[in-house]
């Protein structure tokens, strides 16, 4: 993997956390969570903690309840990323 943390961790906030956190019908409870994960992202030590982050929270409860709030105002989401973040990882 020749990407780095930071370059993954700017990815998502360009195409996913941002967009979504400042959405006109964002609410305190999908801005608690965009504040979550980016303070989860932040705590990782590397690229590889970031991609395995960014495909494990797709699959919790925790994930699934914020793809639907989130898809739900209509804001971007690490599911309408995941094959441009698969790329960015070098990952077929």
């Amino acid at each position: 993997m020749k990407v780095t943390k930071e370059e993954l961790i700017s990815f998502l906030e360009e195409k996913v956390l941002t967009p979504a956190e400042n959405h006109p019908k964002s609410n305190l409870t999908i801005k608690r969570k965009i504040r979550a994960t980016r303070m989860r992202l932040n705590q990782l030590k590397s690229a590889l903690k970031v991609e395995g982050f960014f495909w494990s929270a797709m699959a919790t409860d925790n994930g699934i309840d914020s793809y639907a709030k989130i898809s739900g105002i209509g804001a971007p989401t690490f599911e309408d990323v995941r094959i441009e973040f698969k790329n960015k990882c070098g990952r077929k």
